[in-house]
């Protein structure tokens, strides 16, 4: 067999770099699926997310920032909130791609607490969070939009009191302003988010009525 050639065998270095990447893509991207993310959010990344906007500029700045800190063993807990389709979903979910963790509704989280009061209960509310706060990224999406607003209070403290104590990362939405927000969660875990995170605001015009209007145009 004759010797390859030089460059015969940067070919073959690029074909072996290219199929390493396909799979790291393919890998990254079923891990992705599996963190509980919805569907309709599986195409999404940062580089899909609309900056048209000074303040979607500034939120896409702000939580491509945490993913840099997370990564660089930084933790921190990143609050967006915003009317109803300013695109904060879409950021979280773009986050928790690059990071991997968990996605879940505070809905969600509820009814997960509410279950350990079951005889048959295989978890503690303590561990169900802990499980939780030691994920690499854990994003709570739609706080304030259950039914039960003491329940999900509650499920708040024990949620964002495990992230600061085992000093956790977590990506949390809401559609209250701030001063809403911070009165809805109650004292104790305004104190912790002041203390261990940050709180950013999006405004505008809803991002999904803009992406509809763009895809109406592109259909045309």
């Amino acid at each position: 067999m004759q010797p390859m050639t030089p460059e015969e065998i940067a070919a073959h270095d690029r074909e072996i770099e290219q199929a390493e990447e396909k799979a790291a893509a393919e890998a990254k991207q079923e891990r992705y699926e599996k963190s509980g993310v919805p569907p309709r959010y599986w195409p999404e990344s940062f580089d899909t997310y609309k900056v048209d906007t000074t303040e979607r500029q500034k939120a896409a700045s702000v939580v491509t920032q945490f993913v840099k800190d997370v990564k660089n063993n930084k933790p921190n807990i990143l609050v967006l909130l915003g009317p109803v389709g300013t695109g904060k979903t879409h950021l979280v979910c773009a986050a928790l791609r690059e990071i991997g963790g968990q996605y879940m509704t505070a809905a969600e989280l509820v009814e997960e607490i509410r279950h350990t009061k079951a005889f048959n209960a295989n978890l503690t509310e303590k561990q169900i969070v802990d499980k939780h706060a030691k994920a690499p990224v854990s994003v709570l999406d739609e706080v304030g939009r259950g039914i039960n607003a003491t329940d999900e209070k509650y499920t708040m403290y024990l949620y964002i009191n495990a992230l600061y104590n085992l000093r956790g990362s977590a990506l949390i939405t809401s559609n209250y302003s701030k001063s809403e927000f911070l009165n809805y969660v109650g004292a104790a875990v305004a104190d912790r988010l002041v203390e261990y995170g940050s709180i950013i605001e999006i405004g505008g015009e809803s991002y999904r009525r803009e992406l509809r209007r763009s895809n109406d145009h592109n259909t045309k």
